[in-house]
């Protein structure tokens, strides 16, 4: 059994309803199985949070995904394995001024 840290900024924890959550599963997964985990548990807006509107089958160029302290993205980023003790973030950069 694993257990992820998991942290939720906005406008994710409007969705979720919460900021932290602890998450225990049976099992190491991939972030691509734990997004799909969400998609159930949260829900289409969840999802439409996480994709570019105009490319889908890209990320939001304003998302950020943590893991241990390291925003990073590159070809296999989904298939990064989570393991226990894993701390993640979800979060929007906003820019303005």
């Amino acid at each position: 059994m694993i257990s992820l840290s998991l942290r939720f900024e906005p406008p994710f924890n409007e969705v979720t309803n919460k900021t932290n959550e602890i998450v225990k599963l049976e099992k190491e997964l991939t972030l691509k199985e734990l997004l799909e985990y969400f998609y159930k548990k949260y829900g289409e807006k969840f999802k439409e949070l996480l994709w570019d509107k105009k490319k889908p089958e890209e990320f939001s160029s304003f998302l950020s995904i943590i893991i241990n302290g390291k925003s990073y993205r590159h070809d296999k980023f989904l298939e990064t394995l989570l393991k226990d003790g894993d701390d993640i973030a979800f979060l929007y950069l906003y820019f303005g001024g």
